[in-house]
């Protein structure tokens, strides 16, 4: 026995400092000397001495501890004191925790696992502290099937836990600081942690978004790009500047942009609230294209307007003298109807002109105050007339429409143009609305357009059935020449037109359209703030009167285009005028000083050669000849008498190609105004 004794204590003692403390274990512990220890306990013992792990054993009904060299550290000054002692004597701080998952093993024969497990502690001199272990408790039994202890194999965890705790505090605090939002979230995109600046940027609160993906508030266009983006995540690829857009609880979408990283089946992101920046560079492209497209068409309307200034002269010349060889040939059936097809055709080429001189914004104005509601109704029978039977005409009026300033005949000519092209898109007939209503354009409407100041608008819109326009054929509709029209239908000025006659006049257009939907165009004309007086006008298509001709005034005629000025000459001296002519403003200065009887009407061009305007010429005559009369002639609406979309106030103007009843009436007419004027 005593050999066998000193064999056991023997080996126990042989396996390190802490077998040797072991090996002495005497009858003043509980578990009484080694030699009296049973062979589960002593196997179990030269198991844990040989381990390398943490491993401590609670043996007997006291649960004593036994441990080895590894274990030792974790407990600090309690070893060697605790060895063969009771556990409640040295883990007495915190034995109401260890005691119950002790007890569950030991009279239950659970085993109990935990991870990252809190203990509280008392060791190195009293120093109480909160440690971490993993740990793994399983019951161990004796030979006769009874459960004689507890191994505990234990792995301290405590300073990584610290460094976590830590990273994660730090974490927070740069989560609750940062003005971008981060977040955590599983391979499926499931949300796990949120910064709390998404609550910040979106309203929605932390416990909304976690546990769920962002699929919830993603917009439905974004939804296929941001999974797509995820699978990527989950094969390990990052995620660099991708952008999607979440609806906040406003209702209103944010735009994102993202960095993310894939580890250890998470997925750590951190995202940039973007919207302003984005917004910012949408206004400036859309401004940067308003800029290019207004580019555009004022290069358009210089050179149109150029071209119609010249083209103007031609067809005065043309025109004049059809008119001139029709009155003559009164008894020529055949050469009579020869002359009226030309006419026709030079008629047909004065429109044509006279509708890019609008689009270019340069065609005289002779604004009048109106009632946008007495307008649109005075144009309803001539839109019936003109659209037909197949088209529904209905004008939609507002209570207290407030008054606009707008020259009348452009005004109707606009809107018989958008009329007729609602027609053409329509050939199987359909409705036209015309709809007058008070409106406002903010501030932030008018800075996203071009040449739009905000205020008080008459709105005039019209909206048809029709075949609708592409976004592509939208981009270019009112550009000059531009039609979807059959070759010989139109010339693509009838919109570019009336676009350019509004903004001239200070107003603003849009044109809204979609394929099978119709288009609706929208006026928005300045409110007048004023009295409207009566606008009784002549309906539209009324012959005008046939003036009377001279009663033997002198006239100045100032032209440099010697082919117009001769036309000028002669319907002047056959209407009963006595005429004096001239090319430039020098010449017309000298010819009113020396003219006798005295000449009553100075009938200037505006753009002569020489280095003096019409206007100029005008203005020196007034000075020589305060009583002079003066009417203005011209292809093109020059800033030496038009300005701001107007005539200026006070000046009287012919507008090439003119008529012989034109010129006789016009003549006339400012003759017997002035006349008036001064007996009154």
């Amino acid at each position: 026995m005593t050999a066998l004794a000193n064999g056991v204590a023997g080996l126990i003692a042989a396996q390190g400092p802490l077998g040797e403390l072991t090996a002495r274990i005497d009858d003043q512990s509980p578990l009484g000397p080694v030699e009296s220890w049973t062979p589960a306990l002593v196997s179990t013992v030269r198991l844990i001495l040989s381990a390398k792990a943490e491993i401590v054993l609670f043996w007997g009904p006291d649960l004593c501890a036994l441990y080895n060299e590894a274990y030792a550290p974790t407990i600090g000054d309690k070893h060697p004191v605790a060895l063969g002692r009771p556990a409640r004597e040295n883990w007495a701080e915190l034995w109401h925790d260890l005691e119950p998952l002790l007890l569950s093993v030991i009279q239950n024969g659970e085993t109990v696992h935990a991870k990252d497990r809190p203990f509280y502690i008392e060791r190195d001199g009293g120093r109480g502290e909160e440690v971490f272990f993993d740990i793994s408790y399983s019951p161990v039994f004796e030979g006769d099937g009874s459960i004689g202890g507890a191994l505990c194999i234990v792995n301290e965890t405590t300073r990584r836990v610290r460094a976590e705790r830590e990273m994660l505090a730090e974490r927070t605090r740069l989560w609750t600081l940062a003005r971008d939002p981060f977040l955590v979230a599983d391979m499926n995109g499931v949300w796990l942690s949120a910064s709390p600046a998404w609550t910040d940027i979106l309203g929605w609160s932390e416990e909304e978004l976690i546990g769920r993906t962002s699929k919830w508030m993603e917009h439905p266009d974004d939804a296929a790009h941001t999974q797509g983006e995820i699978e990527a995540l989950k094969n390990g690829a990052p995620t660099l500047r991708f952008e999607n857009r979440f609806r906040a609880k406003s209702g209103e979408y944010r735009t994102f942009s993202w960095t993310a990283v894939p580890d250890n089946d998470l997925i750590y992101c951190v995202a940039r609230d973007v919207t302003e920046q984005r917004a910012h560079a949408k206004a400036l492209a859309d401004a940067e294209a308003a800029l290019r497209q207004a580019q555009k068409m004022e290069t358009l309307g210089q050179l149109t307007g150029g071209v119609a200034h010249d083209f103007n002269n031609l067809l005065q010349v043309v025109t004049g003298n059809l008119e001139l060889l029709q009155r003559g040939l009164k008894d020529n059936e055949r050469l009579r109807r020869v002359a009226d097809n030309a006419m026709a055709g030079a008629e047909r080429a004065a429109m044509l002109t006279q509708r890019l001189l609008a689009f270019s914004r340069r065609q005289p104005l002779t604004p009048e105050r109106v009632d946008p509601n007495r307008l649109v109704s005075h144009m309803s029978d001539l839109l019936s007339r003109t659209l037909g039977e197949r088209v529904e005409v209905e004008t939609i009026q507002t209570a207290r429409a407030w008054p606009v300033e707008i020259d009348i005949n452009q005004m109707e000519n606009a809107l018989l143009n958008l009329a007729v092209n609602a027609r053409d898109a329509m050939p199987d007939g359909g409705k036209l609305t015309i709809e007058v209503a008070n409106t406002h354009i903010d501030d932030h409407y008018a800075a996203q357009e071009d040449d739009v100041a905000p205020g008080q608008y008459v709105l005039i819109s019209m909206s048809d059935t029709g075949e609708g326009m592409d976004a592509d054929t939208l981009s270019h509709a009112i550009e000059p020449f531009f039609t979807t029209k059959d070759v010989g239908r139109g010339t693509g000025l009838g919109l570019s037109m009336v676009y350019g006659f509004i903004k001239q006049s200070g107003g603003h257009i849009r044109v809204y359209s979609e394929v099978g939907h119709g288009t609706s165009v929208k006026i928005y004309l300045p409110r007048y703030h004023g009295p409207v007086v009566a606008n009784d006008r002549d309906a539209p298509g009324e012959a005008p009167r046939q003036p009377p001709g001279g009663n033997h005034e002198t006239v100045l005629v100032c032209e440099d285009d010697e082919k117009v000025r001769a036309y000028a000459v002669e319907v002047l001296t056959e209407l009963g005028y006595r005429v004096v002519e001239a090319s430039n403003g020098a010449a017309a200065l000298d010819a009113l000083e020396q003219a006798a009887p005295p000449v009553d009407l100075l009938f200037t061009d505006v753009v002569l050669p020489g280095g003096m305007t019409g206007a100029d010429v005008a203005r020196e005559a007034s000075v020589r000849r305060p009583d002079l009369k003066i009417l203005f002639a011209t292809g093109y609406a020059r800033n030496a008498i038009f300005h701001h979309g107007r005539l200026d106030p006070g000046v009287e103007l012919l507008t090439k190609p003119f008529t012989y009843a034109e010129l006789a009436g016009k003549v006339r007419d400012v003759l017997d105004r002035q006349v008036a004027r001064q007996a009154g």
